[in-house]
């Protein structure tokens, strides 16, 4: 699986040196300093075609008429991932920001508008897709609940999650001798109220190994998945896309 690390945070040395991860992932290490750079990159590698098929309603052919994205010639990516989308949104609102002392009630508009349009045209890419995020509290004005959030400039992360297949929340146990466990949340409750299982094979926790989710997603039958991981600096985002190099090697 041919997989392509956009780095944004600098947090590639959690898993190796830039050299050994393209050796192992098969594509290089990629930044941005800016999210209209990133955006251009994406608009090379995949592009939107205007498709019309006839399907079949009852005993009635009906012409039906959209779009698809496909990748372009030469442009071989399994998987994508983006490590963060917290730092992909604030690159951005610095941009509409400029030399202002705080963004205007429009900016948070295009803020909102282009960030949305991009997960959503990175949802319907030929490929899986992998968004690190970080996370904040934020307390349930109804309840008092404490709330893990993904941290995403502008009202974006309230729906964010609407995207993707599986969203993943990061927790760690500490053992008495210091060691660690790092593992995902699957389940939605009142504090990880994004945690999405769509393939429904998965346990409340798990191990942050992504073989398990592809697995969930070969017995589903699906071509590809859409995962968004949130969590603390810290917490295994990064760490754990040493199971991607794992299942290259299996391939």
């Amino acid at each position: 699986m041919k997989t392509l690390l956009v780095d944004l945070e600098n947090g590639y040395k959690s898993i190796g040196s830039k050299e050994m991860i393209q050796k192992k992932f098969g594509l290089p290490v990629l930044s941005f300093n800016e999210f209209s750079s990133f955006r251009e990159f994406i608009a090379q590698i995949w592009t939107r075609k205007k498709v019309e098929k006839e399907v079949k309603v009852g005993g009635i052919s009906v012409k039906q008429s959209g779009y698809e994205i496909i990748a372009k010639e030469g442009a071989n990516i399994d998987c994508m991932v983006i490590d963060t989308a917290s730092e992909m949104a604030k690159k951005y609102a610095r941009e509409l920001k400029g030399k202002q002392e705080q963004m205007q009630l429009k900016q948070w508009g295009k803020l909102k508008e282009q960030l949305d349009s991009f997960f959503a045209f990175t949802n319907a890419i030929p490929s899986n897709l992998v968004v690190n995020c970080h996370s904040k509290m934020q307390e349930d004005n109804e309840n008092g609940v404490m709330r893990v959030m993904p941290y995403i400039e502008g009202s974006t992360k309230v729906d964010v999650g609407k995207w993707f297949d599986f969203v993943l929340y990061t927790k760690v146990n500490k053992a008495k001798d210091g060691t660690r466990k790092y593992l995902w949340v699957t389940a939605r409750d009142e504090h990880y109220c994004h945690a999405k299982d769509r393939t429904q094979e998965l346990p409340a926790e798990i191990p942050q190994d992504y073989s398990i989710i592809f697995d969930a997603v070969n017995k589903k039958g699906w071509d590809t998945a859409k995962v968004l991981v949130i969590g603390e600096p810290g917490s295994g985002k990064t760490l754990s896309l040493k199971t991607l190099i794992n299942m290259n090697k299996e391939k």
